[in-house]
């Protein structure tokens, strides 16, 4: 990001007086750290099927399998921290002033014990799992599983973290080192790890962001911040934990949404139906991360100073459309041509889903800028009730319809899902909206404790 004047205070920004999203300074800076963020996950979208290409082209359909269910379960048990910690991250790491480095440092320890906890539980379980994961099963392999569950849980937040201090434009370049480094691993292991050669690729590429963006984050950009805001109060450890349960319970609604629905597809349907389902899944998704990252740099520059989140929401509300509509469109017009490079099939059985999730996206739109403003708010109970609305009725409408319309019923249940919370959503924003500039957004929660 060019611009210079992200890091300046709040305090600085008050003598200035209230200005339109159009005019801030900090606008500017607020979407151009939601156009990096998006800008990363097309990156990674792309190079990330490229890596499964590579996969299925050097590796054997066992191998891939296993590296495939290996890489999952780092994932899933990495999120047990990095989902749930996030949003705590983006909101408290705007505002920790002179106390920044401390907080991020604290997350990183004890997002590192939990998820290596949480690994060795799996590994002394594993024999329950399946014949997949059974590669994990020597000291060496399971040693190093473990240390990747942890950097993958960093890998996340560090992305959490540079938003937060409004520095997303490193987000895409860590990310397309680790896509990239992941890739050209790949190929060097196919014969020297024919078996392992998939996940190791992965772990091992995980340093290759994390080491070099950490001391970026530890030596330059946090003592920035801290000089910066050295008079700005910290939040207190009572808020943070108050705002960490709400928040955290919200995140694991979000994440059991996002990664049960094609289990459940995979678990009624098919591998066939399944794999004309997970594509077409794997690109729509993409679409709802766009409305994610925005609202992720709506919540680090409104907690940065709260007197901007009306003006951050209008502003939002207006590129967002301006940016998701055409592509929504396009995927909805094109959704044969985009799905038949991967085969004919995949055109045949994938369109309707793929429509049906990029039509999701657009109240997806509205749902995650209300999120975003609930936890600038620091209302975490409210942000944690509507998450788990969200994911009961997106789960629960997919459970109803597979049996009328298959694997489109997932599509059809993430459409009606988000739309129906959607519809609750907008009378939250419309009350931010109305917020005036200079008045009060914070709630006690958000106090220091």
């Amino acid at each position: 990001m060019t611009d210079t004047r992200v890091h300046e205070s709040a305090a600085a920004g008050a003598d200035d007086g209230p200005r339109s999203a159009g005019d801030a300074p900090g606008s500017d800076s607020l979407f151009k750290n939601a156009y990096f963020l998006m800008l990363s996950t097309g990156v990674s979208a792309v190079l990330g099927l490229g890596f499964w290409l590579v996969a299925a082209r050097h590796y054997s359909e066992d191998a891939v399998g296993q590296g495939s269910a290996a890489i999952a379960a780092m994932r899933l048990l990495a999120g047990i921290t990095a989902t749930t910690m996030i949003g705590a991250v983006v909101r408290f790491v705007p505002r920790a002033g002179r106390e920044t480095g401390r907080l991020v440092w604290g997350v990183y320890l004890a997002s590192s014990v939990v998820v290596a906890l949480a690994a060795g539980v799996f590994l002394l379980t594993l024999d329950r799992w399946g014949p997949s994961y059974a590669p994990l099963g020597t000291p060496l392999v399971g040693t190093l599983f473990v240390a990747a569950c942890v950097a993958w849980a960093l890998l996340t937040l560090q992305d959490g973290v540079l938003t937060g201090l409004r520095r997303a434009e490193w987000v895409p370049a860590g990310n397309a080192v680790f896509s990239v480094g992941k890739l050209v691993l790949l190929a060097v292991f196919a014969s020297a790890l024919p078996v392992l050669g998939v996940f190791v690729s992965w772990a091992v590429a995980i340093a290759f962001s994390t080491l070099p963006l950490g001391w970026l984050i530890f030596r330059r950009l946090i003592p920035r911040q801290a000089a910066a805001d050295h008079d700005v109060e910290p939040p207190g450890l009572r808020s943070m934990g108050r705002f960490l349960a709400g928040d955290s319970l919200g995140a694991l609604f979000s994440l059991a949404m996002i990664n049960l629905l094609p289990v459940m597809v995979a678990v009624r349907f098919s591998a066939a139906e399944n794999g004309y389902f997970y594509v077409a899944y794997t690109v729509g998704g993409t679409m709802e991360f766009m409305a994610i990252n925005m609202a992720s740099s709506l919540t680090a520059h409104a907690s940065h100073d709260p007197r901007r989140l009306a003006d951050g929401v209008r502003g939002a509300l207006r590129r967002m459309t301006l940016l998701l509509v055409p592509v929504v469109a396009v995927l909805v017009v094109l959704a044969p041509q985009i799905l038949t490079p991967f085969d004919a099939d995949y055109a045949e059985h994938g369109s309707t889903v793929l429509r049906l999730l990029a039509l999701g996206a657009l109240p997806r739109v509205v749902v995650e800028l209300y999120i975003g403003v609930l936890r600038v708010q620091g209302r975490t109970g409210v942000l944690a009730a509507l998450q788990g609305a969200m994911c009961t009725l997106v789960l629960g409408s997919a459970a109803v319809l597979f049996t009328p319309a298959g694997i489109a019923g997932a599509g059809w249940a993430v459409l009606t899902g988000m739309t129906l919370v959607a519809v609750v959503s907008v009378f939250g924003l419309r009350a931010a909206l109305r917020e005036k500039a200079g008045g009060p957004v914070e709630r006690a929660t958000a106090a220091p404790g």
